[in-house]
This record gives structure tokens, C-alpha cells and sequence, in this order.
């Protein structure tokens, strides 16, 4: 065990080295504890205005218990989404695994550090998003003592089973990875296999329940915890924590507890055994396997006979992500899969037997749906995707130190920081449509509305495009060690974030200063206010582009 103790620390400190540095963050400790204090200050008051808001208003209803069970499943969606897109990295594709094998530890050793590594990087989130929302539920509902206990629990047990059931299912695809003469292009396979798995799964989960009526929905529905009742079972072990947690009996909540701490260990077990058995087959294949893709192809002239500038540029950018497995599941994939996830799980559920798609569209029959206040909404949940678009926050410093040659290309910095944007503008475009679509389904909203809403979203994108091109030339990572730094460990990323939430409160604060207006009317005042904002953002990238460029070094 002190093996594996001090393999994680090593683990740990070889994937946060140099991190300050590579996040523009000062060394010196003060500078650091400041700014660290500030980013957490700021995410936990974001995340106690929102939950006291939701909480508040369910307890108005006496559906209270509704809360712990959207936290838990919170806790358990992010560790698998987390897991999917940080598991290969880290199990497999470190610089450090070609040095571990030499040396005399065992396999279990190695595979327990990896997944401690994970697990870390798991609980650091749900600090924020589980523990602090759970804290405030017990404070609001007068909890007692065996509540917080049990909730310190829950929130250490609930994320275990799902890195170790993707942990599993990425060691069992990446045990082929000998099989393949290109790991690249394995590593973007495996990841797409994983989640084309996931989503099968929920898919199919979505249709559980089949049974019950559309009366013994509603009848569930109206009691105190009908809407637990309608998504717990699917996960035993938040099935259980729900129960311990929302239960006054002290026995109920030590057997529900023991019950999944039994399902966790009973895990851990299988996990390590199959682990033992597959782990080693896919870092020995990944490390030595294989070999480089033949890259003599044959040269079509016409491919590069009157070759527009924009479109050779921009191409390039376009596959230099796309032939980069890093780059593409971290930039490219989430803003597709994100929303895709959501239309496929809204979609099933709305299908399974036909009850959910019943109820909205009865709905959409009675309540008028083309108002100002539905509009605002979807240009949210259009932000809220849009923040997971990485593409211009990370344009120059996905160069690395090639991004120089910027400077010696014949071609004007802001014709270049132009063609860089224009994949993030695309991702968004693809985002917008997606969600629209969704909204259509949903609504049946009219054909000018979605026109208008289109146009303006994608106003907003442009806008985020070149904001986010402007912050990363002034913050450039351009002396990475590896690509999964750019992506990830870049504190440059929390600007997509911060940029959607303002955007956010502009529109809530529109919905509650223009709750009655026409939703024309009102839609055109967002493009116009965003088209004023676009157009000074873009002026300024124009004037100051040779001073923006002083950092490409």
C-alpha cells in the first residue's frame, strides 16, 4: 500500500507539474492562493445562487427530496462524462508508463494509482457541484447529524462505480491497441467506441419503466417523492444513498449505506481482477505495438491548383484537430456530443410508450409557446453547449511553438486570426442547429421564429469566436510537453465558461425588463445589442492584431 501511496503522488505531481505556468498563473503563493480563492469563490456562489433558488422553490412544494436525487445523479453523470474523457489520457497515454514497466512493482500497484489518480480529479469537482448543494439542503431542511454523516458518504461512494465501470470498459477495447498499425487514430476509435456505448446504454435505460399508466405517473408525480421514484433503480448505488439520505430512520440509513458500500467493494473487486487480466495488454500494445501510417500518398495536383487562401487555412486547422486525438475529443467532439446526448435521451424518454411525447404536446396545445420568455430560454441552453467549444480559446496555443511562423507567412495576422475562428463558428453553428431542431420537435415553433434565433445565436457565436481567439493571444500556452495540457490543464478554458454565463444573465435580465414583448421585437434587440457588441469586439482584434501577437514568441 505505501507503494501505491507514493506511485499516486508521483502520478499526481507529474500531471499537475508545471501547471502554474502553463495556466498564467504566477509562483508565488500568495498570487496563486489568491487566484485559486477567487475562481473557487466564484464557481461555489454561482453554485449556491442557483441551487438555493431551485431548493427553495421545491420545498414550497414539499418535493424537497427531489434535490438530493438531481445531485446524486449529477455526481454520477459527471464522474462517467469526466471518466470518458480523461481515462485514456491518464491510464495510457502518460509519458511516465514506458518507465513503469522496468521497474519491480506489480500490476495492481500501477492500475490502483492510475485510478487514485482519477478519482482525485473526480472529487475536486464534485466538491463544488455534490457536497456544498448537499450541505445547503441539510441546512435549509434542519438535518441532523446522521444526515451530514451520511452525506459525507455519498458523496465519496456515488463517483467509484462509474470510473471504474468506464475505467473497465476503455482497458478491454484498448487491450486490441498491438492489433492496430495506428495508434492515433486506435486512441479516437476507442474513446468514439466508449461513448457510442454510453449512449446505447442510456438509450436503452430510457425505456425502462414501461408498465405504468399514464394515471400512476401522475399519481407519482404528486407525491413527496414521486419524481425519485420515476429515475432511482437505474443505479442501485444512488438508489440507495437516496433512500439514506432522505430517510428519518437511523437503521434506514446504516443499511442503505452498508448496501452500497457492499456494491462498491463487490466492484472494486471485479474491477481489479479483470484489470490484472487486460490492463498490460493495452499499455504494452499502445507503448510498442504498431507502428506510423504509411504517409506516402499519391499528390493530386487539383487539390492544390486554385486553392483558395481561407479554404487551405482553414482545412488545415480542421485536420490538424481532427489528426490529433487530444485535440479532436477535446475541442471538436463535446460540442457535438453534448448536445446529441441530450436529443437522444430526451427523445427516448419522450417515445417510452409514448407517455412523455403525449404530455408535451398536450402542452404545447394549451400554453403559447412563440413568447420572448421561450425564446431567451433556448438562447440559454445554446450558451449553456457553447461553453464547451474550445476551438478559439485554444487557436494559437494548439500551434505550440510553430505559432511563430504567423508572423513570417504572407498573410495578414487578422485575415490568420479570422481563419482560425472559423472552425469555432462552425462548431457553434452545429450546436445552434441541433438544439433548434430539438426546440422545434418540442414547440412546434414557427419557421420565422427558428430563423431569427438562428441568426442571432449565431451572432453570439461569432461574438464568443472572437472574444475567446483575443483572450488566448494574450494568454498563449505555447510551451506545452503534450497536447492534453493545451486541452485540459489550461486555465484559459474557464473563459468559455464565463463568457456563456454573462451571457445567460443578459438574458434572464432582458426576460424579467421585456416580459411582455413581442418575441420579434424582443429577439431583434438581443441581434442588434449582440451585433454592436460583435462589431467592437472585432474592431478591436483588428486594430491591435501586430500587439496581440507580441506573446508568439
Amino acid at each position: 500500500m505505501d507503494k501505491v501511496i507514493k506511485l499516486t503522488k508521483i502520478f499526481l505531481k507529474n500531471s499537475f507539474s508545471n501547471m502554474d505556468a502553463r495556466m498564467g498563473i504566477s509562483t508565488k503563493s500568495k498570487s496563486k492562493i489568491i487566484v485559486y480563492g477567487l475562481l473557487f469563490l466564484y464557481f461555489a456562489g454561482l453554485i449556491i445562487f442557483l441551487g438555493y433558488n431551485l431548493l427553495d422553490g421545491l420545498i414550497a412544494i414539499h418535493q424537497e427530496t427531489i434535490f438530493v436525487g438531481m445531485i446524486l445523479f449529477m455526481i454520477f453523470g459527471l464522474g462517467i462524462i469526466q471518466t470518458i474523457f480523461s481515462s485514456i489520457n491518464i491510464l495510457y497515454f502518460t509519458k511516465d508508463s514506458e518507465y513503469l514497466l522496468p521497474l519491480p512493482l506489480k500490476p495492481y500497484q500501477i492500475i490502483l494509482a492510475r485510478t487514485n489518480v482519477m478519482l482525485i480529479a473526480e472529487y475536486v469537482i464534485i466538491f463544488l457541484i455534490g457536497f456544498i448543494p448537499l450541505v445547503m439542503y441539510g441546512i435549509l431542511t434542519g438535518a441532523g447529524i446522521v444526515y451530514y454523516l451520511t452525506m459525507i458518504l455519498a458523496v465519496i461512494l456515488v463517483p467509484i462505480l462509474p470510473v471504474l465501470l468506464i475505467s473497465m470498459l476503455v482497458m478491454f477495447i484498448m487491450s486490441f491497441a498491438k492489433l492496430t498499425k495506428n495508434r492515433n487514430r486506435f486512441q479516437l476509435f476507442a474513446t468514439l467506441l466508449v461513448l457510442a456505448i454510453i449512449i446505447a446504454l442510456s438509450i436503452s435505460t430510457s425505456g425502462m419503466k414501461q408498465d405504468l399508466t399514464n394515471e400512476e405517473m401522475a399519481q407519482m408525480v404528486v407525491q413527496a417523492n414521486g419524481m425519485i421514484e420515476l429515475v432511482k433503480g437505474y443505479v442501485p448505488t444512488v438508489d440507495y444513498l437516496m433512500e439514506a439520505l432522505t430517510t428519518n430512520s437511523l437503521f434506514t440509513a446504516i443499511v442503505e449505506v452498508l448496501k452500497t458500500l457492499g456494491i462498491t467493494i463487490v466492484g472494486f473487486i471485479l474491477y481489479m481482477l479483470i484489470a490484472q487480466k487486460i490492463y498490460f495488454k493495452g499499455l504494452v500494445g499502445n507503448l510498442f505495438g504498431g507502428g506510423a501510417s504509411n504517409t506516402n500518398k499519391e499528390i493530386n495536383q487539383k487539390e492544390y491548383r486554385n486553392s483558395k487562401l481561407y479554404k487551405s487555412y482553414v482545412g488545415k486547422e480542421f485536420k490538424n484537430m481532427a489528426r490529433n486525438p487530444v485535440f479532436l475529443m477535446q475541442c471538436l467532439i463535446p460540442a457535438v456530443l453534448i448536445p446529441i446526448i441530450m436529443v437522444v435521451v430526451v427523445y427516448a424518454g419522450l417515445n417510452s410508450d409514448g407517455m412523455g411525447l403525449e404530455q408535451i404536446t398536450q402542452m404545447v396545445q394549451q400554453t403559447p409557446t412563440n413568447t420572448f420568455f421561450i425564446a431567451c430560454i433556448i438562447l440559454g441552453v445554446i450558451q449553456f453547449f457553447t461553453m464547451f467549444i474550445y476551438i478559439s480559446i485554444t487557436a494559437i496555443s494548439r500551434d505550440g511553438e510553430n505559432a511563430v511562423f504567423m508572423k513570417y507567412i504572407p498573410v495578414s495576422l487578422y485575415k490568420q486570426y479570422l481563419y482560425k475562428i472559423i472552425p469555432n463558428i462552425i462548431m457553434n453553428i452545429v450546436t445552434i442547429i441541433i438544439t433548434l431542431g430539438m426546440a422545434e420537435y418540442l414547440l412546434n415553433l414557427p419557421v420565422i421564429t427558428l430563423i431569427e434565433l438562428f441568426i442571432v445565436a449565431t451572432i453570439m457565436g461569432i461574438l464568443q469566436s472572437i472574444a475567446m481567439i483575443i483572450v488566448d493571444l494574450k494568454r498563449p500556452k505555447l510551451n506545452w510537453d503534450s497536447e492534453y495540457a493545451v486541452a485540459k490543464q489550461n486555465l484559459n478554458l474557464v473563459f468559455p465558461v464565463l463568457l456563456s454565463i454573462v451571457n445567460i444573465v443578459i438574458l434572464v435580465g432582458f426576460v424579467y425588463l421585456l416580459k411582455d414583448i413581442n418575441v420579434y421585437v424582443g429577439v431583434g434587440i438581443l441581434g442588434i445589442l449582440y451585433i454592436v457588441a460583435t462589431v467592437i469586439t472585432n474592431k478591436y482584434l483588428y486594430n491591435k492584431q501586430y500587439e496581440l501577437a507580441d506573446k508568439i514568441i
